[in-house]
């Protein structure tokens, strides 16, 4: 049954008396619906049936619906949950006289019939106690019957095993022990404990054991700060000693697991043997404060190890994520990767969601937080099965994760858990929380841990011992005293992670990115084939001829082209390539043709993908309309994947402003804060042609910005050669850093943009380019990046002018400052020097340069700035302002008048 308002329940007995009464006169939508809800549809308006079995299916589906809001999930309720309107007998059809009335039990329970007192009975005790389901609605008639099977025929406080229970009171001890530790021993720290949701440290361990025993032999999670130290020691075994020197004031941490951030944002990656003495290994990934940026993140991670270990039905690795209540119902990056668990090339299988729900926020309450019922209501959207369960009931708890698990390893669909608790202190642990919920810390302050709950529970079950408890909880706590006593020295010596000067480059060795001509002959003929049978665009066809024709009669070789000889030629390396974006596979400019369409039948071919059988992987996707959700996929990919080159293009290079929480808090900092590397490069097309201000900057002026201790790579390629041995350098070099690369628009088809063939099969990327004049006729060097270049060419060329050269900066970040500072000295008459550029003033890379070149000039020369003025906007939206502005710009430079002081 897909969805049914009983709050109209007079018009609901209406419909439903003609239903049975066979007229004719039911709007088939009802007809449709009572079809759906009955064991026996009604067969002809000239045989009504008794309806028994009708209304006690009602009954049934009405609980699977609804009864979630009538279970006893919400550990710090004021008063029990009302009958709400939905599951009201008397809005279902019966009444107090039916009660003690026996009616079909429709498979409900062992017997044919049973009073409708006790079927409610029953369905109170399946749907409405410590669990709330909502898994009805599922678009998949397969799953729902298979939970509905698997809820109505279990009964939760049997389906574990002694040894399960002990389990559970193991792990609660283990959990709330340690977070009563760290608090007596630094009370005045942060540490965010998980006090209240302590059962979320069974319920993964359950998790980890029971994927183990279905094939799971990779876990990768992602959490916020809640619970995180409790999960790095007590999940993935860091040593308590450890965490309880990080606590220490004097802690020093080591380059190789980052410098720069606080414990609770840390990551660490263990192995874990299960009961069964498995192995699994677990990856807890570091995150920022933006809590949920990590979720696609994960994500990604997890798809790099699926597939460098073949995992194609996706059951051996499992993505966790943890998030809180406020997050996942506030935070617009839920959706966006959620949205991207069904599409081919990021599917991960299915992720098990856990919410913390603290039933607060910070300070804000639900009312204030959501305008949903429950924050786990996004899964709706996503047909997830949702399991809301109070987390003073360990058992249930358990029960419902290993439910999870199955769903997931057998449908591979979403999950999420609503663990219901409440937070035993403030947002941190030097927080008052009664400032803003007083009447809630009342309550919480009376509460006894759920550890005491449970080995009371246990004890009474005959399960354990009163002493046996006792011991172990002594034992365990003397245990943390020695990891304290005995913890890690602080060593003040430990290797940091060095701060260059602005700008500089450290020294590395020589990358050899040429390729000899036959190679490239050999790709050409690889990558232009058409299949036999393939009916390619006849302008595509065109497209493959002139790309041949660049190689074997050693034409002019443009921006497409380069690229894809620089792929090809990476994939016969032995590397893999995973390219994503927004119309990738094509090109936004329509310049790439990854992918290529069979005009009759649509089927595709990937050229790339068919040059050897030993060749690379290679994967080109147009991704989802998501830059902050595919951003992080591909950054979590290339983290797990160090020998693909891993690229993300934006449509336009503006777009990747929607993905700058990323950019900011793992693309530029990971390397420094956590030892995280990553080779990520992105592709951002920028250039001022009078597109707009949407369409010209992808904010250089940001990256250069976020640049420092060598965490980047920025550059600015003026040539398709020089793409050509850049992207060739980024996979082939050691050294991973996160690479963002300016690339054209316009110029992709300009004539002057052009290289040879023998510049591929020579040289290397140049991180400067000269020009080539008469250096002692020059009395102007102009330094300039990108595209204006070219305009600057044309120029100098249409004016007649030979007194100014222009110094290219194809790399921005890292700078080598030695070799700019030698070619500097090469013009030995300049007068002035001057800086140009098409951006703004107050954007590009004016102001970021400006530091680093004028130290370099003789005799403390000023160097001076030509471009537009300040502004607010990128760029003007019109094509005649900005030919205007460009004009201005070319007089600025050429006219000796005009001097355009910083």
């Amino acid at each position: 049954m897909n969805s049914l308002n009983l709050e109209n329940a007079s018009l609901l007995e209406e419909m439903y008396e003609k239903y049975q009464n066979g007229e004719t006169q039911v709007d088939p939508s009802w007809e449709q619906l009572f079809n759906q809800l009955t064991v026996s549809p009604r067969k002809s308006s000239q045989t009504p049936s008794t309806c028994d079995e009708e209304r006690i299916q009602i009954l049934i589906n009405a609980y699977r619906q609804y009864g979630h809001l009538m279970a006893k999930v919400n550990p710090i309720a004021l008063a029990p949950p009302e009958t709400p309107t939905q599951l009201k007998l008397e809005n279902l059809g019966f009444t107090a006289d039916d009660l003690q009335r026996e009616f079909p039990t429709n498979t409900l329970l062992p017997q044919g019939k049973a009073p409708l007192n006790e079927i409610v009975q029953t369905l109170q005790g399946i749907y409405c106690q410590s669990i709330g389901y909502e898994c009805t609605s599922l678009d998949n008639p397969e799953l729902e019957s298979w939970i509905q099977q698997k809820i109505e025929s279990s009964n939760v406080r049997t389906t574990l095993s002694i040894a399960q229970k002990q389990m559970i009171l193991q792990e609660l001890n283990k959990s709330e022990l340690l977070e009563t530790f760290l608090h007596t021993k630094f009370p005045a720290q942060k540490r965010f404990s998980i006090e209240g949701g302590e059962t979320l440290i069974p319920m993964l361990k359950s998790t980890i054991e029971m994927g183990s025993k279905s094939g799971v032999d990779s876990v990768f999670i992602g959490m916020a700060h809640r619970g995180r130290l409790n999960v790095l020691s007590n999940i993935l075994n860091k040593s308590y000693s450890d965490i309880f020197s990080e606590f220490n004031e004097e802690y020093i941490p080591s380059a190789a697991e980052g410098t720069s951030d606080v414990k609770y944002h840390k990551g660490f990656c263990s192995e874990m043997q299960t009961a069964d003495g498995k192995k699994v290994q677990i990856t807890l990934a570091p995150n920022p404060s933006h809590l949920e940026a990590v979720d696609p993140v994960v994500e990604g991670m997890t798809l790099a190890k699926q597939i460098k270990i073949n995992d194609t039905n996706k059951e051996k690795v499992l993505p966790i994520l943890i998030h809180g209540d406020a997050a996942v119902s506030g935070q617009g990056i839920i959706y966006e990767t959620l949205q991207l668990y069904r599409l081919a090339g990021y599917t991960t299988g299915g992720t098990i969601h856990f919410v913390i729900n603290n039933q607060v926020g910070f300070t804000a309450t639900p009312e204030e937080m959501r305008s949903t019922r429950h924050c786990t209501d996004i899964a709706h959207a996503f047909s997830a099965p949702i399991f809301h369960v109070n987390a003073e009931d360990p058992e249930a708890c358990i029960f419902v994760t290993n439910l999870a698990l199955e769903i997931r390893q057998k449908f591979h669909c979403e999950t999420f858990i609503d663990l219901n608790c409440y937070r035993k202190y403030g947002h941190n642990e030097g927080d008052e929380p009664a400032f803003t919920q007083p009447l809630e810390y009342q309550i919480i302050r009376k509460k006894r841990p759920i550890r005491e709950i449970y080995h009371d529970q246990l004890i009474k079950e005959g399960v354990t011992e009163k002493h046996i408890v006792e011991q172990l909880e002594k034992e365990f706590t003397q245990s943390l005293q020695q990891a304290l006593s005995s913890g890690k020295s602080t060593d003040k010596n430990h290797t940091q992670v060095t701060s260059l000067a602005k700008g500089e480059t450290e020294t590395s060795q020589p990358i050899e990115t040429k390729i000899s001509q036959e190679k490239l002959k050999q790709i050409s003929a690889l990558s232009t084939k058409i299949p036999d049978g393939f009916t390619i665009h006849p302008k595509l066809q065109n497209l493959i001829k002139e790309r041949s024709a660049m190689v074997n009669e050693k034409k002019s070789i443009d921006w497409g082209m380069a690229e894809h000889l620089a792929f090809a030629s990476i994939l016969l390396d032995g590397f893999s390539i995973r390219l994503s974006g927004q119309d990738s596979e094509r090109g936004t400019f329509s310049h790439r043709h990854a992918v290529w369409i069979d005009q009759k039948n649509e089927k595709t071919y990937i050229p790339l993908a068919h040059l050897t059988p030993n060749q690379g992987r290679f994967d080109v996707l147009n991704s989802a309309l998501s830059e902050y959700g595919v951003v992080g996929f591909e950054y979590g990919y290339s983290v797990e994947s160090p020998k693909t080159l891993v690229l993300w293009e934006a449509q336009f290079g503006d777009f990747c402003n929607a993905a700058q929480i990323t950019i900011d808090q793992f693309i530029s900092t990971g390397e420094q804060k956590w030892g995280q590397k990553s080779g990520l490069t992105f592709l951002l097309p920028h250039g001022y042609e009078g597109q707009g201000p949407e369409h010209s900057s992808a904010r250089m002026e940001r990256f250069l910005t976020l640049a420092g201790c060598n965490n980047l790579r920025i550059a600015n390629p003026t040539t398709p050669a020089q793409f050509f041995h850049l992207l060739r350098k980024q996979i082939l070099d050691t050294t991973r850093k996160p690479l963002i690369v300016f690339t054209p628009k316009g110029l992709l088809r300009h004539p002057a943009c052009k290289s040879s063939v023998e510049e591929l099969t020579s040289g290397k990327f140049e991180e400067l380019i000269d020009d080539s004049v008469k250096k002692e006729q020059i009395k102007e060097l102009l330094f300039c990046s990108g595209r204006i270049y070219y305009d600057l060419i044309e120029e100098r060329k249409k004016r007649g002018v030979t007194d100014i050269a222009f110094l290219r900066i194809e790399q921005l970040y890292p700078l080598n400052l030695k070799k700019i500072k030698e070619m500097i000295n090469t013009y030995t008459n300049v007068k002035e020097y001057i800086w140009a550029q098409e951006e703004p003033q107050n954007m590009g890379a004016w102001s970021y340069m400006y530091d680093i070149l004028k130290p370099l000039l003789p005799n403390n020369q000023e160097l001076q700035y030509r471009g537009r003025l300040r502004s607010a906007s990128p760029a003007v939206g019109s094509h005649f302002v900005h030919h205007q502005q460009l004009t201005e710009l070319m007089n600025s430079i050429f006219s000796n008048n005009s001097k355009s002081k910083r």
